[in-house]
């Protein structure tokens, strides 16, 4: 319970005296005991207490007033809040008894409906009295339900009139407050809601006006927005659609049954996408059965949501007849015959292009959509198209030419043909492109026909069928001396000479009347009168397939005949030399030869049409080949090589000749040719390639004194005197028996030599003194069976006896690649060569012989001196062993004779593996090889020391020696010892070596 101010002082005086009254008694008590002096206080406390709770009752009421006074301040501001918003505002409100009496009405009445707000003072008046009279009935009712329903607040729409008459629109809400006392009758808000009602008006006659249907639903949460019944749908739904309006707007199932099956996710789709993206518009394009025309039609609708109010608002229109034309529009793009595309006007990407745009440039339509219309340019051209298309430009443009890129590189010159449009909600442009690259080559064509008309050397003459001249060239007032002026409309016959008869030019007229071309010569006359020769074709010009024109081509031959007479008496006179000198005459062009006189033939044993129908170097042999391949183009490019040099040919017999050949470039038909004249110098030239072998191989022979060096020498310039890469020296060693290798190249350098001849092979027969030759060395069956693996294919060669006199003494082998084949010229120079080398491998060894004479004499003496200088034989022995290892022995040793014990005792030795303490050092009398020369007074020989080692086979083989020579030493018929010779290779001394040691033993 609320207590009222006074009884709040009361309270709070009756705290304060209490708490007052108890404390300070207390604490006086306490203070002063004694009567008196406690009385003198208890008086000054009443006093204390007077003041203070004057001083508390004057601020609390002072308190609770400044509260009432800012309670009332309040109170005052809010009434004044309170009628300033219900005199300023639009809603009226009324207070009315249970019968509709007015009790109040607030004072916004006057300005809001034109009333006089105090009225019913004056006054009783009803409520229902300013209600509509088609309302009234209605408004009674209001009063009804509001008597019914005390307490709670009824909402009502109907009509009232104002003070005018106008009709308002209202929207009222009632509260029955009669048993309020502070009330007590029924308040009535009034809005007026004209002007939303008539607003409201016209949106009804605008939806209703719009083409489409509109259409609205709430999206409560949580609920799938595909499938919700509509709260509103504007009248036109049931002409888009085919149904009543109640059929479908509150049920989405019925109205999904009739969306297409293949369209009927993505429309769903479209509504969910629109809830989740709020404030996006999405559109979605679907086919609809329309009930009434029985048949689909296409629908595009645009769907947007508000999340405030959470209304799905829609608009649906019907595009079938869009579609159709689309369809259309698509028919006729797809099947024109030009290529047709549209692109966007901001990206310049292609959006569409037709078939025969694919056809035409090469791309694929996925291609193309992937493209800017700046990829179709070259390079050259783009920074002109993006200015161009900056520019502001018509809806219907033409321009060009322009130049496109094909996708396979090739550039055409098209004409193209616009029209912006709006394509897929995009700015774009419609192009069609018509190629005029042949139409541009035309008129280019016709226009460098023109210029070269009457740029043209020969006369060019246009007449009628009639024959009157209609134009004529500069050429023909050359020619003829009439101008251009002076020769229209006139008759060709103003240029007849006489000199032909009528029939000739009858026969002419026939020709070209029947449509056929005319070609001929004739003498006409110049205008000075002087005569001509000229060539005329005439030839028909039909247009309709009916001749109207005739076109004469005119070209002077005066001179031409002229020069054409002195040219066949200078061929004539040519082909008389020709043909009666004694070298060989060629003239080719292009490869070919187009002449070759009689002398040609006859050295290459060649037809004249077999030496036609092959290129002209296939004659010539293979190594000069290239050489006078090389020369004869350049000359004929109008360069200047030599004019004048040697190479071979080959003839049909396979015989090789060497020319001394000349050329010179001249003209034949307009085009260069070649004369060439060449004189037969075979014998000659082998001659001369004889001599210059022969020297240079004297040249390389003195490079070395050794055999060796000089067979590696004389190989190589042998080689390159005859053109050969591959060949080889071998040389018989009479002292071993054994054919030994002195040089070789190529790869005969991989062909091991034989240790004998091989009987019938080629190096055999050369040995018999043979020459042998072989086209093929791979399939000769001369080959030796063991080299025949390690020939190449494709190889010819020829193998020719080195001969000392009469003697071989070894073989020359050279080699060739296919498809050269050593010539008999060849073979026989090679002999030549195989002869001097043979002469030179004598001397040579002669030349050794002597030396090594020369050299083992030397040592005899040396022998002699050290013996007649010394009775000590110490020092001739050393330098006796000294000579002896000069010969070409692995090992020596010399043992001395005791008679006393017929024991030869180790005295020297040079050349052995084992150290000194090892060698056997006592062999006795007959013992052994040594002993047995001793005993036997004469030189004891072993070729062989693996059959038969002697008196110490173990020493023998662990020395590795295979042979022996055991030299008996006497001096004044006295045994002196033995001279022991060893090798470790088959005994391979030279008589010369072999006599040496003989005499030193001796």
């Amino acid at each position: 319970m609320r207590l009222s101010n006074p009884w709040k002082i009361t309270l709070a005086y009756a705290l304060f005296s209490l708490v007052w009254i108890l404390g300070s008694d207390r604490l006086f008590l306490s203070l002063f005991p004694m009567a008196e002096e406690l009385t003198r206080w208890q008086t000054g406390k009443g006093l204390v207490f007077v003041l203070l709770s004057s001083g508390l009752i004057h601020l609390l009421a002072s308190f609770l007033e400044r509260v009432q006074r800012q309670a009332a301040e309040a109170l005052a501001a809010s009434e004044k809040r309170f009628r300033a918003l219900v005199e300023n505002g639009r809603e009226l409100v009324y207070v009315v008894d249970a019968q509709g009496k007015l009790l109040y009405a607030s004072p916004n009445v006057a300005q809001v409906l034109g009333y006089d707000p105090l009225g019913y003072t004056r006054e009783r008046l009803s409520a229902l009295d300013f209600v509509h009279p088609e309302d009234r009935l209605y408004a009674e009712a209001v009063l009804e339900d509001l008597l019914r329903h005390p307490g709670a607040t009824r909402e009502y729409t109907f009509r009232i009139l104002d003070a005018a008459g106008q009709v308002r629109h209202a929207r009222v809400w009632g509260r029955n407050l009669l048993e309020d006392p502070a009330v007590g009758g029924i308040v009535l808000n009034v809005r007026d809601e004209s002007e939303l009602e008539e607003e409201r008006a016209r949106l009804q006659g605008l939806l209703e006006a719009l083409p489409g249907r509109v259409y609205q639903a709430f999206v409560p949460e949580g609920a799938d927005p595909a499938f919700l019944p509509l709260r509103y749908a504007s009248p036109q739904a049931q002409r888009i659609l085919g149904y009543p309006p109640e059929e479908l707007q509150e049920n989405p199932q019925a109205f999904y049954a009739r969306v297409h099956p293949e369209d009927r996710a993505q429309t769903q789709e479209v509504c969910r996408r629109a809830v989740a993206r709020p404030g996006e518009v999405q559109s979605v394009t679907y086919r609809f059965w329309h009930g009434k025309k029985q048949a689909w039609v296409w629908l595009q609708d645009s769907l947007v949501y508000d999340p405030l109010s959470r209304l799905l608002t829609g608009y649906g229109s019907d595009v079938t007849e869009l579609k159709e034309a689309e369809a259309r529009f698509r028919l006729l793009f797809q099947a024109h015959p030009l290529p047709m595309w549209v692109y966007d006007r901001e990206t310049y990407r292609f959006l569409e292009v037709n078939e025969a745009a694919v056809a035409k440039y090469g791309y694929t339509r996925e291609e193309f959509l992937t493209m800017t219309i700046l990829e179709i340019r070259p390079e050259r051209e783009r920074l002109r198209l993006l200015e161009s298309l900056r520019r502001p430009r018509p809806s219907l443009e033409r321009s060009g030419p322009w130049t496109h890129r094909l996708k396979d590189g090739r550039e055409i010159q098209v004409e193209i043909h616009s029209h912006t449009l709006e394509y897929a909600g995009r700015p774009a442009v419609l192009v069609a492109a018509l190629d005029i690259t042949e139409k541009l080559q035309a008129e280019a064509t016709r226009r460098l026909l023109q210029e070269a008309l009457e740029a043209a050397h020969e006369a060019v003459v246009l007449t009628d069928r009639d024959g009157r001249i209609e134009w004529v060239n500069p050429a023909f007032t050359r020619l003829t001396g009439y101008a251009l002026e002076e020769a229209l409309g006139q008759n060709p016959r103003i240029l007849k000479s006489g000199v032909h008869p009528r029939e000739f030019y009858q026969e002419m007229w026939e020709t070209i009347l029947a449509g056929r071309v005319w070609d001929g010569e004739l003498v006409n006359r110049r205008k000075d009168g002087t005569l001509y020769a000229e060539r005329m074709t005439i030839t028909p010009v039909r247009i309709g397939g009916e001749i109207r024109h005739f076109i004469a081509i005119k070209r002077d031959v005066t001179e031409e005949r002229a020069k054409e007479q002195a040219l066949r008496e200078s061929e004539a006179l040519f082909r008389t030399l020709a043909e009666t000198a004694p070298a060989l005459i060629l003239l080719w062009q292009g490869e070919r030869l187009t002449f070759a006189n009689q002398e040609a033939l006859r050295i290459t044993g060649y037809t004249l049409e077999e030496l036609q129908s092959r290129p002209v170097w296939e004659f010539v042999h293979p190594a000069d080949r290239e050489m006078v391949r090389a020369r004869g183009q350049a000359r004929i490019r109008g360069e200047n090589p030599p004019g004048r040099y040697t190479f071979r040919i080959q003839t049909r017999a396979g015989e090789v000749r060497w020319l001394d050949y000349s050329a010179a470039r001249v003209a034949v038909g307009g085009e260069p040719a070649v004369l060439g004249v060449a004189l037969d110098i075979t014998e000659a030239k082998e001659r001369e390639l004889s001599l210059e072998a022969f020297a240079r191989l004297s040249l390389a022979l003195r490079q070395s004194e050794e055999l060796k060096g000089m067979m590696e020498h004389a190989l190589e310039a042998i080689l390159g005197s005859m053109e050969a890469p591959v060949g080889s020296i071998l040389l018989y060693d009479q002292d071993t028996g054994r054919l030994e290798e002195a040089a070789s190249r190529g790869w005969l350098q991989g062909i091991p030599t034989p240790q004998t001849l091989t009987e019938g092979s080629m190096v055999a027969r050369a040995f018999q003194g043979e020459v042998v030759v072989s086209p093929d060395l791979k399939a000769d069956p001369r080959v030796r069976e063991g080299a025949r693996p390690l020939v190449p294919e494709g190889w010819s060669g020829t193998v020719v006896p080195i001969l000392a006199g009469r003697e071989p003494i070894g073989a020359l082998t050279l080699a060739w690649p296919h498809p050269r084949v050593p010539t008999p010229a060849e073979v026989e120079r090679a002999q030549f060569l195989a002869e001097a080398l043979g002469n030179a491998v004598r001397r040579a060894s002669l030349r050794r012989k002597l030396a090594k004479r020369v050299e083992h004499l030397e040592a005899l003496r040396l022998v002699d001196q050290a013996i007649l200088a010394s009775l000590d034989f110490g020092p001739s022995l050393e330098i006796l062993l000294d000579q002896v290892v000069r010969t070409p022995v692995d090992a020596v040793a010399l043992l001395l004779y005791k008679p006393q014990e017929k024991v030869l005792y180790l005295h020297a030795h040079r050349g052995f593996l084992s150290p000194k303490g090892s060698l056997p050092a006592r062999i006795p009398l007959g013992q052994g090889h040594v002993g047995r020369a001793a005993l036997l007074g004469e030189k004891v020989a072993v070729d062989d020391l693996r059959q038969n080692p002697g008196a110490n086979p173990s020493f023998t083989l662990e020395e590795g020696l295979q042979a022996e020579r055991a030299y008996p030493l006497f001096a004044k018929g006295r045994l002196l010892g033995v001279l022991a010779l060893f090798t470790r290779r088959p005994w391979d001394l030279s008589p010369e070596d072999e006599e040496f040691l003989e005499a030193l033993a001796g």
